[in-house]
């Protein structure tokens, strides 16, 4: 199309780098093990129009098709292609486009958190489990979190809920980084903060587009950044426990919070 016809010259992309519908595929890596499963799988999006943002959870036992391995729990792709299977499961799952992603694993969580100075959050309730590689001690109250007691908030999941109990405190936690990451404070930061927490993460967003995407989420409220989990039901297929997606109300949801588009539920 051309300019007159409502399309963006080269010029304007390059002036602004963040297209009307930003998907940025955001994945804590499990490495501890010698294979590196993605433990957290989540989908950023901004709607540059409108200027909403959601945070999708995608649980991690999700059953999908990975090209080349058939129909297998979502975090496994990690483990067989990383990135570039990840971002292409993803996208053939939701039937969308991954513009950028972002990875870090346990310690580079750890170390980001520690760089903008520990996260002030409400623990909702006594958080205690020991297992052969975790050791989680926590006591309810809104408290500061280092990068260690952050992490142990957002694994623990010894509860009724389990994993979508923890699929929630991700989120908390994510939109409450969000917020701190854009802080005035840190805003100020950012020449020195940036480069600590480029350290710790993988990502192919460029630092023109981290910062102007930082610039962009400044106004943001936490209240105005919308969460939710891809719904799917507990089942086991030949022994293995997965989450089954429901596909009518995923498409609904991607539809409307992804896509921007507005579809009569049937």
């Amino acid at each position: 199309a051309s300019e007159e016809e409502g399309g963006i010259s080269q010029r304007d992309k390059e002036r602004d780098p963040i297209p009307d519908m930003l998907n940025v595929l955001i994945m804590g890596l499990d490495s501890r093990d010698q294979v590196c499963r993605a433990d957290t799988i989540m989908l950023l999006t901004l709607n540059n129009k409108t200027g909403s943002i959601n945070i999708v959870s995608i649980p991690r036992d999700m059953r999908v098709n990975i090209p080349g391995y058939g129909l297998d729990k979502i975090n496994h792709a990690y483990a067989y292609g990383e990135v570039a299977l990840s971002k292409e499961v993803v996208e053939e799952f939701l039937d969308i486009h991954i513009d950028h992603y972002v990875t870090t694993d346990f310690d580079g969580f750890v170390n980001i958190v520690d760089a903008l100075g520990g996260i002030e959050l409400e623990v909702e309730k006594e958080m205690i489990y020991k297992g052969i590689d975790v050791d989680i001690n926590l006591q309810p109250g809104y408290q500061l979190l280092d990068g260690e007691k952050a992490l142990q908030y957002v694994r623990w999941r010894s509860d009724a809920e389990a994993d979508l109990g923890r699929v929630r405190r991700q989120q908390n936690f994510i939109k409450t980084l969000l917020q701190e990451i854009i802080a005035y404070k840190n805003i100020l930061k950012f020449p020195r903060l940036l480069p600590e927490i480029a350290e710790n993460i993988k990502t192919d967003l460029e630092l023109n587009q981290a910062i102007k995407l930082a610039n962009r989420l400044k106004s943001v409220e936490i209240e105005e950044i919308n969460t939710f989990t891809l719904p799917g039901k507990s089942g086991k297929i030949a022994g293995i426990s997965y989450i089954l997606p429901e596909e009518e109300e995923i498409r609904h949801l991607v539809d409307l919070h992804i896509k921007g588009i507005v579809t009569e539920k049937s």
